[in-house]
């Protein structure tokens, strides 16, 4: 459920994957809200805390791996 989230969002919001990655104002934040919403969409319920923290973490690695990209300006 986390990773179908985490991936639906990156899909989904792939403009806020880049402009955190570019430490754009507010756009983490928006990212890491998509993800609660698409989780809570799949699941029919809120994240535990646990789960809140798992998504967080999968949609940071997105956010890592396109700092890394060549295509990054």
């Amino acid at each position: 459920m986390i990773d179908e989230a985490v991936a639906a969002t990156c899909r989904a919001h792939a403009d806020l994957v880049r402009d955190a990655a570019r430490a754009r104002p507010k756009a983490w934040g928006a990212l890491a809200a998509h993800g609660i919403v698409a989780f809570r969409e799949r699941a029919g319920r809120p994240p535990s805390d646990a789960e809140r923290r798992a998504i967080w973490v999968g949609l940071w690695r997105a956010v890592e791996a396109a700092r890394q990209s060549p295509t990054q300006p």
